[in-house]
């Protein structure tokens, strides 16, 4: 079975892809699997969310990149 990977880093997890999240240490809703480093580091390190719809409904990378800066500084 597939192993999940970290969202950060991309480290392989102890969880395979099937594992439900209730069921997983590490697991940040919205975001997704991080392996125990990162996570252990989640409140030294920043992270926006962009909502999917946004990327894409927006095919040019510069104004994407736009929108997200917008998304950051409204934050």
């Amino acid at each position: 079975m597939t192993k999940e990977t970290c969202v950060m880093c991309s480290k392989e997890t102890p969880y395979t892809v099937d594992t439900h999240i209730e069921l997983r240490n590490c697991y940040i809703e919205g975001l997704g699997q991080l392996c125990a480093s990162c996570y252990g580091t989640k409140n030294e390190q920043e992270v926006v969310c962009v909502p999917c719809i946004l990327i894409n409904d927006t095919p040019n990378d510069m104004e994407l990149g736009k929108k997200v800066r917008t998304l950051y500084n409204q934050r």
